[in-house]
């Protein structure tokens, strides 16, 4: 129950929520429109919307497990550390985490290796990111600007979830049926 009383208030989750469904969802229809070409030559058109279904499906599941994430953590840090400045703070989290495993993932991709040397700076990295997300609470203008970014990608909701729940409704019917 205690933790319960911890957990950020909707209206400041859903700023967080929605610059994670911009990013992850931005990412994948990237990376759909990269296939969608060569997938016309041997798929039909409602095959390739399947395929898109699942994509929207599982990028509902993930920006929900980001998101749970994110407001876990502002409920076991104290909260003058992550939960009184949450928008901008969990904003930045979900920003610099989400546009670090997007570099990863990249990498993977492109140069065909393991990318050894990212994992080797990998603490570093987290280091830098926690002052980073430290300083967006406390310098004015970052907070700002995050806090105004955040709101502003709000409008994406209004387009991705009634989409995502449609594409789940679609992909359990695949496989029940």
């Amino acid at each position: 129950m205690i933790f319960l009383n911890r957990v950020p208030k909707r209206k400041d989750i859903l700023p967080v929520y929605a610059v994670i469904v911009l990013m992850v969802y931005g990412w994948t229809i990237l990376k759909f429109s990269y296939y969608v070409p060569s997938w016309l030559y041997f798929l039909n058109l409602s095959e390739i919307l399947i395929v898109f279904s699942y994509s929207m499906a599982v990028n509902l599941l993930e920006s929900l497990s980001i998101l749970i994430g994110v407001v876990t953590i502002a409920a076991i840090l104290p909260q003058k550390w992550f939960a009184e400045m949450f928008v901008a703070r969990g904003a930045g989290l979900s920003i610099l985490l989400l546009g670090l495993m997007m570099y990863v993932a990249n990498q993977f991709n492109t140069k065909g290796y393991y990318p050894s040397e990212i994992i080797h700076w990998s603490p570093i990295i987290f280091v830098f990111m926690g002052m980073f997300v430290y300083l967006i609470g406390r310098i004015t203008f970052l907070r700002n600007a995050v806090e105004c970014f955040a709101d502003r990608t709000i409008i994406f909701l209004y387009i991705s979830i009634p989409f995502s729940v449609l594409a789940f409704i679609v992909v359990l019917m695949r496989n029940l049926i």
